[in-house]
């Protein structure tokens, strides 16, 4: 049986892998336990999301980002062409169905009885 970390408390889908703080110039150092975890390399890119209402800040790596947009835009360009399929199905009518069509209300001529 694995057992916890001590530091590793559970966090929804993921766990705190440890504490840091921003250094004058901005910069962040993810701890240890994270990196390791996480497998980052010295040199990755990250893409940062954050939201000033709840005061957090999450970094994702670019690679995992660069392969969920590549998965979305195939998924839409798929959606996409169904979509173009279902509009090109819906606004054409077969030639053989013109001939089945009632003529027009105005062609039509109400049946007048003769003796009025």
């Amino acid at each position: 049986m694995q057992q916890k970390k001590e530091n590793s408390h559970g966090f929804g889908h993921g766990k705190v892998l440890g504490t840091t703080s921003m250094g004058e110039r901005g910069q962040v150092v993810i701890p240890r336990e994270a990196r390791e975890e996480l497998d980052i390399k010295p040199g990755e890119k990250f893409i940062v999301f954050g939201n000033k209402r709840k005061g957090a800040v999450i970094l994702v790596k670019a690679e995992m980002f660069n392969k969920f947009a590549d998965f979305f835009m195939s998924a839409s360009k798929k959606f996409e062409s169904m979509a173009q399929a279902i509009f090109d199905k819906s606004t054409t009518i077969p030639e053989d169905e013109d001939d089945d069509q009632e003529p027009a209300a105005a062609e039509k001529r109400p049946e007048v009885d003769e003796k009025e």
